[in-house]
């Protein structure tokens, strides 16, 4: 019997069947013997979109588009291809043309204003999410995103009523919920935000979010750390897409301070074996690569270690509790570093011994912690956190820890490491506020 002839149909079964491989094949040669089909182009670009090469994939979307201008998918997916590539600007173009084409096609307008969002064009995004409100009034991801963009404008009251607004629409919108919840607290809005984290303890009981923000506010059950579920829902795909662009909008100086550490005890050459402990996405790897000769990242979040892998600038990462990856027995490292990771631990004495295990004699730590004035009472729980906690650290509104510099020195000590420097800078800015911090150089 006489092979039968490809087909787009049968190209669609084998891309739906995960064979990417079958489905690039079948697609090939149908361009081959109807090089003037739209439709076989568009699939194309969505196979090579699927196996992550996106230059190829926005290549086959345009020849589609050269072919019938006048389809809208077709301008919607080159802008996911040209956004994922960071040609943000063509990106804006194609999702526009989506939009003069089909109107209601929502998904594109939402990126549309995703894509103004990033481009730092705050005034457009809101105007665009605005005119979205109106359009499409019972799509709770609309009043989502007009809520996070008001946020960027400054428009807290607007920003907060928006993602109520979303949740009246999806009860179920677990990242509208814990916006709302930190967007109160960080307005200080505390009560509100209480009966918010309740109220979603309520709708989803077991939820990690919910359960560790209650605590931050009333002190009532305050873990000596955050849980490893609370880290890992906090840090999932959506966060870990968008944080280094919300870093950028506070001002983040964690990577800048710990270069400034390294270089002011003399640290460099490129032969070092070197621990990133909660790397995050990877935003110190540029600092401490030059330095290493075998760079190691750990992080609780899959999520963010599959951004960090990205920065090709790791030899191997590693997804555990930071904890339990020191005392397992990894290393020994001559140099390791935590950046803006110790602020979800309250009680530092484990992980200062893990980093002692891990270092070679000699070898150095340098961490990051926010830091708790004895003296300054504007981030007291409504209720008290525990006499075990009092003077030492002190878990905030906001679900992170700050930590007295007298406490920070007992567990350094405690642990076998001996105080090199202790700076006192800002890492970030908070609503228009410093967030004072510890930049800690310390040695085994």
């Amino acid at each position: 019997m006489a092979e039968s002839e490809p087909s787009l149909a049968s190209a669609i079964e084998s891309l739906g069947q995960g064979d990417f491989a079958e489905a690039e094949s079948i697609c090939n040669r149908l361009r081959a013997t109807d090089p003037e089909n739209a439709k076989v182009w568009h699939l194309s670009g969505i196979v090579y979109a699927q196996q992550h090469d996106l230059a190829e994939a926005a290549e086959c979307f345009q020849h589609a588009i050269g072919i019938r201008g006048d389809v809208a998918i077709y301008h919607y997916n080159l802008g996911l291809a040209y956004q994922n590539l960071m040609d943000r600007d063509a990106a804006l173009q194609a999702y526009r043309d989506a939009v003069t084409i089909q109107p209601d096609f929502l998904e594109a307008q939402n990126n549309l204003g995703n894509c103004l969002v990033d481009l730092g064009e705050t005034t457009a995004a809101v105007d665009h999410f605005r005119s979205l409100g109106k359009q499409f009034p019972d799509e709770s991801v609309v009043h989502y995103n007009l809520a996070n963009v008001l946020q960027d404008a400054g428009e807290y009251n607007d920003s907060i009523e928006g993602f109520r607004r979303a949740i009246e629409l999806d009860p179920d919108f677990a990242s509208a919920r814990e916006n709302l919840g930190r967007a109160l607290s960080d307005v200080t809005r505390y009560d509100e935000a209480l009966e918010v984290w309740r109220e979603w303890l309520e709708h989803d009981p077991h939820n990690a979010v919910a359960r560790h923000m209650v605590a931050s506010i009333t002190g009532e059950g305050a873990p000596s750390r955050c849980d490893d579920d609370y880290v890992r829902d906090t840090f999932d795909e959506n966060f870990a897409k968008s944080y280094e662009k919300q870093l950028q909008r506070i001002q983040y100086k964690v990577p800048e301070l710990v270069a400034e550490a390294i270089q002011s005890i003399g640290i460099d050459g490129g032969d070092l074996e070197a621990l990133d402990a909660g790397c995050g996405t990877g935003l110190c790897a540029g600092v401490l690569r030059p330095l290493a000769r075998h760079l190691v990242g750990v992080d609780l979040s899959d999520d963010m270690l599959q951004e960090a892998k990205k920065r090709n600038g790791y030899d191997e990462l590693y997804e555990r509790e930071l904890t339990q990856f020191l005392m397992s027995g990894a290393g020994p490292f001559d140099l390791i570093v935590s950046g803006d990771t110790l602020c979800y631990f309250g009680a530092l004495n484990e992980v200062m011994t893990g980093f002692f295990r891990c270092l070679k004699p000699n070898g150095k730590l340098i961490f990051t912690v926010e830091r708790l004035d004895p003296d300054d009472s504007s981030t007291e729980s409504l209720e008290a956190q525990g006499e075990s906690a009092a003077g030492r650290y002190r878990l905030q509104p906001n679900g992170r820890y700050r930590h007295a510099e007298s406490f920070v020195r007992k567990t350094l000590d405690d642990a076998g490491l001996s105080v090199v420097r202790i700076e006192t800078g800002t890492l970030r800015m908070e609503r228009g506020r410093a967030v004072e911090g510890l930049i800690v150089t310390a040695e085994r």
